[in-house]
């Protein structure tokens, strides 16, 4: 066959693998959920800062809680308008559907459809347990009965259904699925596990015939766990109810997803390109000053391939006690960054305790302190390690990875 009647990408490919060089990695598309219950102008001059790195925002419109009432969000709309960018409304669903009156829920959803005129797609998020996906479904079916015609139909998917018959029966309502790939592990340990991303997103691939996004994580949590390590309260971006908790014995920790895992991840995906794959979905949209996102300034980096190497620096302070100074960690770079494993301060200083997830140990002439919990230190801030021993102007502080 001529060659002139070659597809030209096809044979863009086939010069390139003659020449020796490989075909650049597909671009990704991304969104971003917008998930804040209150509007402040922070995140109005997120939207506005940030318009460039999205295609479509993705608003949480509302909420039917848990007790099965409907909360409606009030949304800034002219600030989704002055972005530049297109809105799809999320309805999120907290509550099991076996309690809810169904078709009261179809009408509150059709009436958010009917309050974002200018959207054709209505996304749900509703967490069931495999089980319940058939019931699922069928409610999906009689929603789309309700919506106008030419509505698009979208569902957030967890990896917990990939291994349900039941799932089929799902996908085959809705027009394009979210596999949500942040969560927390049973063992509290993790909101972004790579390997699993990897495994479920291909499994995904292998199983529909329709678009699929994939919600990856920029944000962290708090967990407070119970006496016997269970699961008692998360804190993300709405913060826990003190009074509900009461007294729980157990303990706290803040977890995260680290920009470089994440940012592996997502080579992976412009370097597989799965079947099906639509883009990525973020949640959530990072706003200044949000302590358990990353900085703006870390998501624009992952997404644009402009990762810096991050810059921890260890130094030793004054504090308010005579003959004693504290062992501080900053972020001096333009990356948020992972703690280190451990900080060593040498003789003639002599550590007294560690804080805020280090503990001290000694080793011979050095204070060893080593981290317990992990944790993010976003650009610019700074935390302190510990408390040594010694006079103002003396000891030196090394980091170990």
């Amino acid at each position: 066959m001529s060659a002139r009647w070659l597809p030209v990408a096809w044979l863009a490919a086939v010069l390139l693998a003659a020449c020796g060089e490989k075909p650049a990695p597909t671009p990704l598309a991304h969104d971003a959920y917008v998930w804040q219950r209150r509007w402040q102008p922070a995140l109005s001059a997120a939207l506005r800062d940030s318009a460039d790195l999205v295609g479509s925002w993705r608003i949480l419109a509302g909420e039917i809680d848990r007790q099965g009432r409907f909360e409606p969000i009030a949304v800034d709309r002219a600030a989704i308008v002055a972005s530049g960018r297109p809105a799809i409304p999320v309805v999120r669903i907290a509550a099991p559907l076996a309690t809810l009156d169904s078709a009261m829920l179809v009408a509150d959803l059709v009436a958010v459809r009917g309050d974002w005129p200018t959207s054709t797609t209505l996304e749900i998020d509703h967490d069931c347990g495999s089980r319940q996906l058939a019931d699922y479904a069928r409610f999906l079916v009689a929603l789309r009965r309700a919506l106008p015609p030419g509505q698009r139909l979208l569902i957030t998917v967890l990896p917990d259904w990939l291994g349900a018959r039941e799932l089929d029966g799902l996908l085959a309502t809705v027009d394009e699925v979210v596999l949500q790939l942040h969560s927390l592990d049973k063992q509290a340990r993790s909101l972004f596990d790579a390997a699993g991303a990897r495994a479920w997103t291909a499994s995904l691939a292998r199983r529909t015939g329709k678009p699929f996004r994939v919600a990856l994580p920029n944000y962290g949590s708090r967990v407070v766990l119970d006496g016997q390590g269970r699961i008692a309260a998360i804190e993300s971006e709405v913060p826990i109810d003190g009074g509900r908790l009461g007294a729980v014995p157990g303990e706290d920790r803040e977890l995260f997803a680290a920009p470089a895992t994440v940012s592996a991840f997502l080579r992976w995906l412009e370097k597989t390109s799965p079947r099906h794959f639509a883009g990525v979905v973020w949640f959530r949209l990072p706003l200044a000053g949000d302590q358990r996102a990353w900085t703006p300034v870390t998501w624009r980096a992952v997404i644009s391939h402009r990762e810096t190497p991050v810059r921890l620096a260890g130094e030793l302070q004054s504090s308010d006690q005579p003959g004693r100074q504290t062992v501080v960690l900053r972020n001096a770079g333009a990356m948020d960054g992972t703690l280190p494993a451990a900080l060593v301060v040498k003789a003639p200083c002599r550590g007294i305790a560690g804080s805020n997830g280090y503990v001290l140990e000694r080793e011979g002439d050095e204070s060893v302190f080593l981290r317990r919990q992990n944790a993010l230190l976003r650009v610019g801030g700074q935390v302190i390690v510990g408390l040594v021993e010694c006079r103002a102007g003396t000891g030196r502080v090394r980091i170990d990875e």
